[in-house]
């Protein structure tokens, strides 16, 4: 089914790409019952470099970078092509693709997809196109290299939307923190530490998201924070979520004291009233039950 027209829509600040887009295709069908999702305020509460951000977004270094295809008609921008995530793009395979399965699956037209680490956008992509053209995805990336890069792949992917937010994601009061400085080999597994960027953090609850289908977590061991951040929003909302627990480490081989890190993040889900199952090594998916 595909949608005709375009309707500008409002968006704040640098890379929030927040916009209603029809998709064309020989034929316009009827819309489905149009129900407006409130616009957020996402602004900055304690560092506020939205105009350094959007000159550094800007400055984008396009020599520096070839788009590679991957099936599913989706193309990402590659520096690095010997980069952990980025070698399976430009061997042409989708990352993760037991993941966007799941969204396929779970993702419903029309609502809100909150991913929190959306490293370069390949799961934000699919999932922009999921919620459709009513729907609105919200990526959390706080690395500014990454999130420079998340933004351009979004715009060679035509996603208009979408809002990119350069936090990081957490629990208690809105605060500045420090990332770990990103690895040769493996940007993907930058956490929270210190020595990297500084990046405002925020816990989910504070932003009032409505109508969310999926949370997507994947942020490097910090779960069990970006969840008791979310308890609000996962209580209201009832979102399916789909989850990275203890990054690296395959339930089915994990030494006691990874399980029992496990089992702290599955037992706060199931305490939500969630039903958690593993999927594929480190990713797990929650339901919510009934």
């Amino acid at each position: 089914m595909v949608w005709c027209g375009v309707f500008p829509f409002r968006g704040v600040g640098p890379g929030l790409l927040v916009a209603v887009v029809a998709l064309l295709a020989g034929r316009c069908a009827e819309p489905p019952d149009y129900v407006p999702l409130r616009i957020l305020d996402v602004s900055p509460v304690l560092l506020d470099d939205r105009d350094e951000l959007r000159e550094y977004v800007n400055a984008f270094p396009l020599a520096d970078y070839e788009p590679y295809a991957v099936r599913g008609g989706f193309r990402f921008f590659v520096d690095d092509p010997g980069d952990m995530i980025k070698q399976v793009i430009v061997a042409g395979y989708p990352w993760e693709r037991h993941l966007l399965e799941l969204f396929e699956r779970h993702v419903e037209p029309g609502t809100v997809a909150v991913e929190v680490g959306a490293h370069i956008g390949t799961h934000t992509v699919p999932i922009a196109r999921l919620v459709g053209p009513w729907g609105r995805v919200y990526a959390f990336e706080p690395q500014r290299k990454i999130y420079r890069e998340l933004h351009h792949n979004l715009a060679l992917n035509g996603v208009t939307n979408a809002v990119i937010l350069r936090y990081a994601v957490g629990a208690g009061a809105t605060r500045i923190i420090e990332m770990n400085p990103a690895t040769g080999g493996n940007e993907g597994g930058t956490g929270v530490g210190q020595g990297g960027d500084r990046a405002e953090l925020r816990a989910l609850d504070g932003f009032g998201f409505e109508r969310v289908s999926l949370l997507k977590i994947d942020v490097e061991g910090y779960e069990n924070e970006v969840i008791e951040g979310a308890v609000d929003t996962i209580r209201r909302n009832r979102p399916v979520v789909v989850i990275e627990i203890a990054g690296g480490e395959d339930y089915a081989t994990a030494p006691p004291d990874v399980r029992k890190r496990i089992h702290a993040t599955w037992d706060r889900l199931e305490a939500l009233g969630y039903t958690v199952t593993p999927v594929f090594e480190h990713d797990y998916i929650a339901i919510p039950v009934g």
